[in-house]
């Protein structure tokens, strides 16, 4: 990564930035189901996306629930009617989705094409772990460098592949942690660093404030403590401030990674369907992507995807009731994003 920048392209920083001054629109101006629209409106037709629901437990490779249940944090509100209107879509429909927060930017453009609670805090479960990588490549790493795996590692990870005194490079660290999700990967790359976890996490908050994610706090690298928190608009810019760097571009695209330890060989698989399970007359592509789950967070995914047409658009789901429901509403945003209103 060739510097820590908090500055997006110029137009959707500023559109971002224009939401982040918002933070809410009031309750007279909000639609009765409590979404705000991109453009501020209250009696455009917007279509519910109703897939099919899924099954409410998460697939193994995202079993990362540690600590008792709970449900989404609440939404902050912020009393008083915007300051300007939000920047209008170019589409005069839009989708509701059934996560407590979402974001889709055109980064291009600068265009918010749809937004629901995009400022407001929430856990955001293994999204955290893309700040963990962040932070470890801004230390100018030795990427080959091989890195045990502790007691600790496996005992605070709640789910891993990855077994006690197995040596691992921390290129294959990277992997493991972003596309896997695999939480003592995490725990190792943080040690990789030579700091302990707690003076780690310090230097993540530290490297959230450089990027300018004011509304981002984290309290350990793997993602299982729900005090990590953070809005859809911060969870865009990190993923967007993650794919400057070109090991981390590489590591977000991958679908699988293969790669052997002084034990075994691992094969490991993205936690993202839309990356194992693509559709093919589908006019996007997605070319980097964060899963995310806790139960207080719910089903969580940030994204980047590149439509046919040019489109390069950044999406964020935070909240999801399902691990399915959050894909398939993904797509259904996605779809509408890159295909409505282009003829």
């Amino acid at each position: 990564m060739s510097s820590l920048n908090p500055i997006w392209p110029g137009a959707a920083w500023a559109s971002c930035a224009l939401l982040l001054s918002i933070a809410s629109v009031s309750a007279d101006t909000r639609p009765s189901d409590g979404h705000a629209p991109v453009d501020g409106s209250v009696n455009r037709p917007i279509p519910v996306v109703d897939g099919p629901a899924g099954p409410s437990g998460a697939p193994a490779e995202e079993a990362e629930f540690a600590g008792p249940p709970g449900p989404p944090g609440p939404a902050a509100e912020v009393d008083g009617p915007p300051s300007a209107p939000i920047r209008s879509s170019r589409w005069s429909t839009g989708v509701r989705v059934r996560a407590r927060a979402a974001l889709v930017v055109d980064m291009q453009s600068g265009e918010v094409i749809y937004q629901k609670n995009a400022t407001s805090p929430f856990p955001v479960a293994s999204i955290t772990k893309l700040m963990t990588a962040v932070t470890y490549m801004g230390l100018n790493p030795d990427v080959e460098k091989k890195i045990s795996i502790t007691r600790q590692d496996v005992y605070r990870s709640n789910w891993t592949k990855l077994r006690f005194r197995e040596r691992v490079s921390a290129r294959d660290l990277l992997y493991a942690t972003l596309i896997a999700s695999d939480n003592a990967a995490a725990r190792a790359l943080a040690r990789a660093t030579g700091l302990t976890i707690e003076a780690f996490v310090e230097r993540m908050n530290e490297t959230a404030a450089s990027l300018g994610l004011a509304d981002s706090r984290f309290t350990e690298p793997t993602g299982l403590d729900s005090g990590n928190t953070s809005t859809a608009v911060d969870c865009i810019a990190l993923l967007w401030n993650a794919l400057q760097d070109d090991l981390l571009a590489e590591v977000l695209l991958a679908k699988e990674h293969r790669f052997g330890t002084n034990r075994r060989t691992h094969t490991i698989r993205t936690t993202n369907r839309l990356v194992r399970e693509p559709v093919s007359e589908s006019r996007w592509a997605c070319v980097g992507s964060k899963t995310g789950y806790i139960r207080r967070a719910g089903y969580c995914l940030v994204l980047r995807a590149v439509g046919n047409d040019g489109d390069d658009l950044y999406a964020v789901i935070l909240g999801g009731p399902t691990s399915r429901t959050r894909f398939t509403d993904m797509r259904r945003l996605l779809d509408w994003s890159v295909n409505t209103g282009r003829d």
